[in-house]
């Protein structure tokens, strides 16, 4: 006797091999049949004729660490979307390891993670690991240790150069998180503390990951002007560390004065992979980007985390640096992704805020914080940056951003093409967020698979069920096959879709009938029905 059957349903069952019709027999969490004529054995069962049934959706790029301890519609996202496994710890900004001391980390973090338990003082990754593990959880949990955790709690937000005995600490520090089921370790090169992390540093920690098979995702340093630069410091690492690469949302931006083609950053790749680097690389399917209200700033406002950053926008005389860098192009510092030089004020939307007399601006564009006056553009800027300045300040930097018009089209459909391709949502659970927290994955298959036909069936849920189960070792999971564990999505290919709101961001995407995790049935035909299905998932689990 089975606990519930699937019957009538198309199986595309992650590999990228021709979708097919059977039946799929789920007992004590697993897949222990597939084949016809099931439905007679059943406590359950599920009519899934004309729909097509998948592997439970795996987002390799989330920052939805602590979701867990969140309620409503942030913690129905990705059920709703039929995420069943995400990987947290992205872009180096990990939770843990977080000593009391280390309070600016937090601040900097709350943004994009959201603040979190009253708990949280998870002084090393274990410490984290098991709260989570306790957590009511709606989906599975993989963790990667975040290198600017691990480099806070030795250097601060500082630019400082290590020393032996530093890299040495940091080594040890994240050779205890693989030993304690970290999947790997990311990178924010971009943001602090990690944009001041110097080559051998990231050779040194990645090595310790590679000992244990481990995988590195990386935000490189930039992905504008020295976009080539940073995509070559990420290989080298690779390549000189042995470590497998991931590179995340790997992509450059539509204004070309500030970034390149995918065809040239899919070019590097291969050459890679030529050259016997072990890298693969990963994108969301929007052409607006999210990320921290404080990446608007120019490298040298942001040393030090908020404290500093405060002080800095409080000085008359740095205001006045500030407003001339955020000029028309601005100053080509390295690193520096400008954002307002790229998309202009109006295309940067306030997307959270952590103080209630500051809600207000959520939704607005930056523009928009200015009332409405007959100005010449440089004035105007000047009370933008005066607007921005002060939120920031009143924030204590605890805000985030959407930029609109980010990305090209051409590009977005060039690198999803790729079969070295993953969907990851890099979803933001904070305030208004970017859509793709909601809507990543119907977006991807109904946009990009069936509408635009830049792939099959098969290799558009390959890309996100087989692929990173592969890539992550994940193992037991990703794929329909008898058993594998009982992760499993049921959705309406000429439905499936999702809202694209940017005013109203957390809208239900459409066509996802069913959403299995670990057997449990969590959503059914809209409704969720659990919340707590999902469960932690270590190296080597």
């Amino acid at each position: 006797m089975f606990d519930t059957v699937i019957t009538g349903g198309l199986i595309v069952d992650g590999t990228g091999t021709p979708p097919y019709q059977s039946d799929v027999g789920i007992q004590d969490g697993l897949i222990i049949e597939i084949a016809p004529d099931l439905s007679a054995k059943a406590s359950r069962v599920i009519d899934a004729t004309n729909k097509i049934v998948t592997p439970g959706f795996i987002d390799v790029h989330s920052h939805c660490d602590l979701v867990p301890f969140m309620s409503d519609t942030i913690r129905e996202s990705r059920i709703r979307q039929g995420v069943t496994t995400e990987i947290i710890g992205q872009c180096g900004l990990g939770s843990a390891p977080h000593l009391q001391r280390m309070e600016d980390w937090r601040n900097y973090l709350i943004p994009i993670l959201g603040p979190g338990p009253l708990t949280w003082d998870w002084q090393d990754f274990s410490m984290f690991y098991r709260e989570l593990a306790e957590a009511e959880k709606p989906n599975n949990l993989a963790a990667l240790i975040g290198h600017g955790a691990v480099r806070a709690q030795i250097l601060g937000l500082n630019n400082l150069k290590p020393s032996p005995k530093e890299i040495e600490a940091m080594s040890g520090i994240v050779e205890d998180a693989m030993d304690h089921g970290a999947l790997g370790i990311s990178y924010g090169l971009a943001y602090l503390p990690g944009m001041f992390a110097p080559k051998e540093e990231l050779i040194a920690l990645s090595s310790v990951v590679a000992a244990y098979q481990g995988i590195m995702m990386i935000h490189i340093r930039s992905h504008s002007r020295q976009v080539r630069e940073g995509m070559s410091e990420a290989i080298s690492v690779a390549k000189e560390s042995g470590v497998k690469l991931q590179i995340s949302h790997m992509r450059s931006y539509a204004n070309r004065d500030f970034g390149i083609t995918a065809v040239e950053l899919i070019e590097m790749v291969e050459k890679a992979r030529m050259d016997g680097v072990d890298v693969t690389f990963d994108e969301h399917p929007y052409t607006a980007g999210s990320t921290l209200l404080s990446q608007t700033l120019p490298p040298w406002a942001k040393e030090g985390g908020s404290p500093e950053i405060i002080r800095r926008l409080k000085d008359p005389h740095l205001r006045a640096k500030l407003k001339n860098d955020l000029q028309g192009q601005g100053p080509d510092y390295p690193g520096w992704d400008n954002f307002v030089g790229m998309v202009g004020w109006s295309n940067i939307v306030i997307s959270s805020v952590s103080k209630p007399q500051n809600k207000w601006a959520e939704g607005l564009t930056a523009d928009q914080l200015v009332p409405p006056k007959n100005l010449p553009d440089s004035q105007l800027n000047s009370q933008i940056i005066d607007s921005i300045a002060d939120l920031l300040i009143s924030e204590e930097c605890r805000c985030s951003m959407v930029m609109k018009k980010l990305f090209s089209e051409e590009d977005i459909i060039a690198l999803l093409k790729h079969p070295l391709c993953q969907i990851g949502s890099d979803g933001i659970p904070t305030g208004k967020p970017h859509p793709r927290l909601f809507g990543t994955y119907p977006k991807f298959l109904g946009e990009y698979v069936r509408d635009k036909n830049t792939m099959t069936w098969a290799e558009g849920v390959k890309r996100i069920t087989g692929d990173p189960a592969l890539r992550l070792n994940l193992r037991n999971r990703g794929f329909v096959k008898k058993g594998f564990m009982a992760d499993l999505v049921i959705f309406d290919p000429q439905k499936i879709a999702a809202p694209e709101d940017y005013t109203n961001p957390a809208q239900h995407p459409t066509g996802i009938n069913y959403t299995i995790i670990n057997g449990h049935i969590v959503l059914a035909n809209d409704e969720v029905l659990n919340t707590n299905a999902g469960i932690m998932i270590g190296m080597n689990y």
